[in-house]
């Protein structure tokens, strides 16, 4: 879910050059701009520079693939759009808090800041840092994203706003469940016998599309 540009506010976005070509030229451009960040042995798939085009247009997308397929490039290479200087942050949340460990290793080798937002490290100290957009990348659970009082401050804050490029929501299928469980409609599925499917389900869950669109701009 890319964000778009706020008239009010001073929101990262990308330059008016990129936003100003045509789907040909843009693909172009990001894919020249991305290929140097990746081994050459680790080629850019036309999927990815398609979903990165979408994402360029501020289009809300979904990316069906398999284990393999790179998904977790995409939002690296639409952030490389940035400018650097400018802080872009993205926000990537996840089923669980042990997903986010071995991404954080990912972006930093892509020279990224990053961390994984969990229940015991999230200080006021590491809040203030990220309404000064000290990361480019936040993991976080569910848990905290619909839960945490402070971080709610934080992500509604105009600073983190205006830094705050993309959202992504790892695993979104399960968002399917988390919505039949808000709505007791859960009970008879077999689907939450599988080991994915096990943790504690919350029923704010099921209001995760609302908190995500909370902050949209028209």
């Amino acid at each position: 879910m890319p964000r778009k540009k706020s008239k009010k506010t001073a929101k990262v976005s990308l330059t008016m050059d990129l936003l100003g070509m045509d789907d040909p030229a843009l693909i172009n451009a990001i894919t020249e701009d991305t290929r140097k960040c990746y081994r050459s042995e680790q080629p850019l798939k036309p999927q990815q520079i398609e979903t990165v085009l979408h994402l360029a247009r501020l289009m809300n997308t979904f990316v069906m693939a398999g284990t393999g397929f790179g998904k977790s490039r995409i939002p690296e290479m639409y952030a490389h759009l940035f400018a650097k200087t400018k802080d872009p942050v993205v926000l990537i949340l996840n089923p669980l808090d042990t997903l986010g460990n071995n991404q954080v290793k990912e972006k930093l080798d892509q020279r990224f800041t990053a961390i994984n937002l969990k229940k015991t490290n999230f200080t006021k100290t590491i809040a203030d840092e990220i309404l000064r957009a000290k990361y480019n990348f936040i993991y976080l659970s569910l848990k905290i994203f619909l839960n945490n009082e402070m971080f709610t401050d934080v992500y509604h804050n105009p600073k983190s706003q205006d830094h705050l490029i993309l959202t992504v929501v790892d695993k979104a299928h399960m968002i399917y469940s988390w919505g039949l469980v808000a709505n007791r409609k859960a009970r008879q599925l077999m689907a939450h016998r599988r080991h994915q499917d096990r943790a504690i389900f919350w029923p704010s869950y099921g209001d995760l599309g609302r908190a995500l669109m909370a902050t949209q701009n028209d």
